[in-house]
């Protein structure tokens, strides 16, 4: 049987359509993503997922915890000169004792010792207010409880993605929208966001000062920024998800909020990241004909969440029209589908 943990990969071209003039050869890039962390530094004692060979029962596969993922991580940047390592939010809230009674520090240590490169906020990131967020960002002492580790805390050495969240009394982002990450001369950027109803599922206190705006808007607006500056590659890191059926090694249907939200994307975007509902995604959804090609992956609940990796083909050509990849559950590009992983 296929472990869960075995991960899906899928070649995704990200370029315009051919033009007579030279175009530069492909860059490969490999996309490491997690999402829902939630302070889980130990494992679990695993998942239960079906039996390959037999529906009628289950299996348990060891899951979760830091040091696993840590491991997991290295070894699939292992001959990927480029690579990158991203999550789609709450990485903390809601956390065991271990990382919550320290605030979190410790799962912010543990996924800058891992080398996370960038975040979207979730709306657990909001569970003690924007200041307390922005600590985790930037480092420095609880207000109440000080600094309790063996070092100051220094704050995250990944960068935290806020594209709906406006400040109101400066009308900016709490966080930069987005950034862009170059790979042998190819910019990709990544856009980061929380769902739009984050202020329902926080306190009022937590939300205070706060603007969360829709979704599909947000990035699209951040799109018509980035289609102005020359970037092609567009990765939105969203925390919102879908409902899936079946199993996570199935490819049945899939309801929720993101089925709208993506739907309502510019095409430029490329790959949807996705997080919230703590459902594992591996299934294929097909697009309205305008929509074909966009991949969306969500790894899972906490206990089963382990990085899963992503390989896109960047190439940067020269031309106006734009021409979307269009990959099946297996990669192929025969068929019309979008994969959500």
């Amino acid at each position: 049987m296929k472990s869960i943990l075995r991960l899906a990969l899928a070649a995704l071209a990200l370029s315009a359509a051919p033009a007579a003039a030279q175009t530069s050869a492909p860059v490969d890039l490999r996309i490491l993503a997690i999402n829902d962390f939630h302070g889980y530094l130990r494992p679990s004692p695993g998942i239960r997922i079906s039996d390959s060979n037999d529906k009628e029962k289950n299996v348990l596969v060891p899951a979760g915890g830091s040091e696993r993922m840590a491991t997991l991580v290295r070894e699939l940047r292992e001959g990927h000169q480029n690579n990158i390592f991203v999550a789609a939010g709450d990485l903390i809230g809601a956390s065991p004792f271990l990382s919550a009674l320290f605030h979190d520090e410790p799962t912010i240590e543990s996924m800058s010792m891992m080398g996370l490169a960038l975040s979207a906020v979730g709306n657990h990131e909001f569970d003690e207010g924007k200041d307390e967020l922005l600590r985790m960002q930037n480092g420095g002492c609880h207000p109440i409880d000080k600094c309790q580790g063996p070092h100051p805390f220094t704050g995250a050495k990944f960068h935290y993605l806020a594209a709906s969240t406006i400040v109101k009394d400066t009308g900016k982002t709490l966080f930069p929208p987005y950034e862009i990450r170059t790979f042998d001369g190819i910019p990709v950027a990544f856009i980061g966001l929380t769902l739009k109803g984050t202020p329902s599922i926080i306190s009022p206190a937590s939300a205070a000062g706060l603007e969360f705006r829709d979704e599909a808007e947000t990035v699209n607006a951040q799109v018509a920024e980035l289609k102005a500056k020359g970037i092609e590659a567009i990765v939105v890191l969203i925390h919102e998800g879908g409902l899936p059926t079946g199993d996570y090694n199935e490819c049945p249907g899939i309801s929720g909020p993101i089925v709208d939200i993506v739907k309502k994307l510019d095409k430029a975007v490329d790959i949807v990241i996705s997080g919230h509902t703590h459902q594992g995604l591996c299934l294929q959804y097909r697009w309205p004909a305008r929509h074909l090609g966009r991949q969306i992956r969500h790894a899972g609940h906490r206990d089963r969440r382990q990085a899963r990796s992503r390989d896109a083909r960047c190439h940067q050509r020269q031309g106006r029209q734009r021409h979307r990849p269009q990959l099946d559950c297996e990669g192929s590009r025969a068929d019309r589908a979008a994969r959500i992983l």
